[in-house]
């Protein structure tokens, strides 16, 4: 058996130009076929190739086509990818079927059609293409066929891009738009290969992700639009794009063009979380805590630098493979990116011990993100992330500046408002879900903007996975102005779970909100709050500043259900001189809470120490720091 490594990087190989026209050509040749065809009888692929029979058989398979209805572009490549692993011709004839109805249908190069429609037919047609060319149903004549059909394709999404598309350039509509045109150019014999339009193609997509990420060397690869919209442009189109555009040109290379790229699908592992409903992460954004990867879990064996691999392969193997829920990331191209990338030859490494990943774990630079994790390991794994939104809001985006979430004990404690569309009163429901400083009450109605935030104090992340952090906006998204948040985590020495203190001060945020699932209630006593999930752990909220608190607590519907909750539960209090200190620990199920005490002055100009158990916190101006 011939070793995927060795395999994946045959596959970055330039092809010599007189084989570059033979089909298979956009992922691998003809050689690396019969290759692939004996990787596939051991483990873990033959559990993967199982896994894709299986999601195969049970799809409709049958089912037209119809906007907004991927389901058979999607099977139609299934049944591709599974005769290019077996050689078993009746894969390729009931992906041929599926393909005619779709390229015969009136969603084909259809400029009237939502973009998104036309990216996803468009390249999953031209995988299922490539990957069934030469078969016996295939034959010459259908082939053709498809050929052409992909050309008109590509040609539509190029010049029109659909009736329904978000324009800016860092939208994931875009990198989206040109990944699926230029992987129709790939794939197509007709005229072969118009360089002008692919090497338009490739610009744009590298304009999406410099666009995207941002060029700042301290960036980390975190997306403008929130990691939800890390997955499915990635996964279904950038990732393969660029993956077949460097194949056929090594020059042509988008980690080059933009470093930041090379750590975007390392985003996807970071603050992926175990739970007992499900994987989730942490999001900005949209607010979309569902975490299938689509593709970008195998796809990050590709993008990703080489020491930080070990730990991407601990983590896949523990939340989507082997030692995990064993799918094999199978929505969309997952399975089969899995299949071409996942390296089983490579000794995995638990994550937190490799300083290159823990350091990502600090953008100081890029977007600015912060992610404080104690470990990768299970459903007991927490996770607090801080945004500052440093390049301010590009294409969708949410009132998130210097909001924080918190995931972990196999829930989501701090969570956001879900996506846009719903509105009550007036104003979409999520812009009222968010962990931040409001001037009024969230509920009544404000302004919100798109301003951007900066790091004050760089952020700082240990080797525990604690750390600290201070960011800045001169008017936050929801319009409180001269907003600062000091932020300081800690997993090793509060006593408890995790700690983590948050000061606030602001010149008209009179309205401290923390939003929770609806499924984990919110009990009141005195100073403090304590929230319960449902396995019994603990959050519990201790209000330093002001001295005197009343509190609202109350049930908010979210944009879009998190999971199959529909609903979140907020809990929110006043200070008259827009300053706070909260204290948050966190604690498993018969966990005692440490006790909590402050000394010093919490105003405008917080300083003082704080003590939550053995831990003792200090606080000058701006600088939070734990303490010898």
């Amino acid at each position: 058996m011939v070793a995927l490594r060795k395999i994946s990087l045959t596959i970055m190989s330039n092809p010599s130009p007189r084989h570059w026209f033979d089909h298979p050509r956009l992922f691998l040749d003809k050689a690396q076929v019969i290759e692939l065809r004996k990787k596939v009888t051991a483990e873990p692929f033959a559990s993967m190739v199982a896994r894709l029979k299986e999601d195969a058989e049970k799809d409709n398979w049958a089912r037209g086509p119809a906007e907004d209805a991927y389901d058979g572009y999607f099977v139609a490549h299934r049944l591709a990818f599974l005769y290019l692993v077996s050689g078993n011709a009746i894969y390729a004839r009931k992906s041929r079927d599926i393909v005619e109805n779709i390229i015969d249908s009136d969603i084909w190069a259809n400029a009237q059609l939502k973009g998104l429609t036309l990216y996803t037919a468009g390249s999953y047609v031209a995988y299922a293409y490539d990957h069934c060319y030469g078969s016996p149903s295939w034959n010459n004549e259908f082939a053709a066929k498809v050929s052409d059909k992909l050309r008109t394709m590509a040609d539509v999404i190029f010049t029109y891009g659909g009736l329904e598309q978000n324009r800016n350039e860092a939208s994931n509509w875009q990198g989206l738009r040109f990944a699926a045109a230029g992987i129709c150019y790939l794939a197509t014999d007709s005229n072969l290969v118009p360089e002008e339009s692919l090497t338009a193609c490739y610009d744009r997509v590298v304009g999406y992700l410099r666009s995207n990420l941002g060029d700042d060397p301290g960036a980390r690869g975190w997306n403008i639009e929130g990691l939800g919209y890390t997955y499915y442009p990635m996964g279904n189109g950038v990732a393969p794009f660029a993956v077949a555009i460097q194949r056929r040109d090594p020059r042509r290379d988008v980690r080059v063009e933009v470093p930041a790229s090379r750590w975007t699908l390392w985003t996807c592992y970071a603050t992926l979380m175990k739970t007992s409903f499900g994987l989730v992460h942490p999001d900005f954004g949209d607010d979309n805590p569902s975490a299938e990867g689509e593709g970008c879990y195998g796809f990050a064996f590709w993008f990703c630098p080489a020491e930080i691999q070990p730990g991407l392969k601990w983590w896949y193997d523990r939340t989507v493979g082997i030692l995990g829920n064993g799918t094999f990331d199978s929505a969309r191209f997952g399975t089969c990116a899995s299949i071409f990338h996942y390296p089983s030859e490579l000794t995995e490494k638990n994550p937190m011990t490799i300083p290159a990943w823990v350091d990502a774990m600090s953008e100081n630079g890029g977007n600015g993100y912060a992610v404080f994790r104690n470990q990768y390991r299970d459903e007991t794994d927490i996770t607090a992330q801080l945004y500052a939104k440093q390049r301010g809001a590009k294409g969708h985006n949410g009132p998130d500046a210097l909001s924080f979430r918190i995931v972990g004990l196999d829930t989501i404690w701090a969570t956001g408002g879900g996506r846009y569309g719903l509105a009550v009163d007036g104003m979409d429901i999520y812009k009222r879900s968010q962990n931040t400083l409001y001037p009024v009450h969230p509920d009544a109605l404000f302004q919100t903007n798109n301003n951007r935030g900066r790091i004050l104090s760089e952020i700082v992340v240990r080797a525990d996975g604690g750390g600290k952090v201070t960011m800045q906006i001169d008017e936050n998204n929801v319009g409180t102005r001269k907003h600062t948040r000091r932020f300081l985590a800690d997993y090793a020495m509060s006593g408890c779970s995790a700690a983590f203190v948050i000061s606030d001060t602001s010149e008209n945020g009179h309205f401290w909100q923390l939003n929770t699932l609806e499924s984990n209630p919110i009990s009141i006593s005195h100073n403090t709050f304590t929230i319960t999930s449902t396995t019994g752990s603990t959050l519990k909220g201790t209000v330093i500043y002001p001295a005197k608190v009343p509190f609202h607590v109350g049930t908010r519907l979210r944009g879009t259900p998190a999971i199959d909750i529909n609903s979140n539960n907020y809990i929110t209090f006043e200070s008259a001189n827009g300053c706070y200190l909260v204290i948050l620990t966190l604690a498993k199920i018969h966990q005692a809470h440490p006790l909590v005490s402050a000394v010093g002055e919490w105003g405008a100009d917080p300083m003082g120490n704080i003590t939550i158990g053995k831990l003792t916190v200090g606080l000058t101006g701006n600088d939070i720091f734990v303490k010898p």
